[in-house]
């Protein structure tokens, strides 16, 4: 999915923080020099998972956001797990029905 970014145009890069318990990552995807979406993910140890993603309105639909789901996953080396669900405080109807794709190339549901 990377590679399919890059041939699209697109640049992703990440950042890693680490402190005692936590390993944090960010994530960015640029278009043209322009950031066009960002993500938040943690590693706590027993599990990953994101806890922020923002793709500009205008870049949604392109795999960006899978792209950086995939991208977390192969730094972390583990699946990402949706803590947030049944949670429609915390988790858009978008981000909803992405994790709701049957055949995603990503993380699982935790119960």
């Amino acid at each position: 999915m990377r590679e399919k970014l890059r041939v699209m145009g697109y640049v992703i890069s990440h950042n890693i923080h680490r402190d005692r318990f936590l390993k944090n990552l960010d994530v960015c995807v640029r278009f043209k020099g322009a950031v066009v979406a960002e993500a938040c993910f943690t590693d706590d140890g027993d599990s990953a998972y994101c806890h922020h993603v923002k793709v500009e309105p205008e870049y949604r639909r392109r795999g960006i956001a899978s792209a950086m789901y995939q991208y977390a996953e192969s730094i972390f080396l583990k699946k990402l797990e949706n803590h947030w669900h049944d949670d429609p405080e915390t988790q858009s109807p978008e981000a909803r029905a992405f994790w709701a794709q049957p055949h995603r190339p990503f993380g699982f549901l935790s119960k």
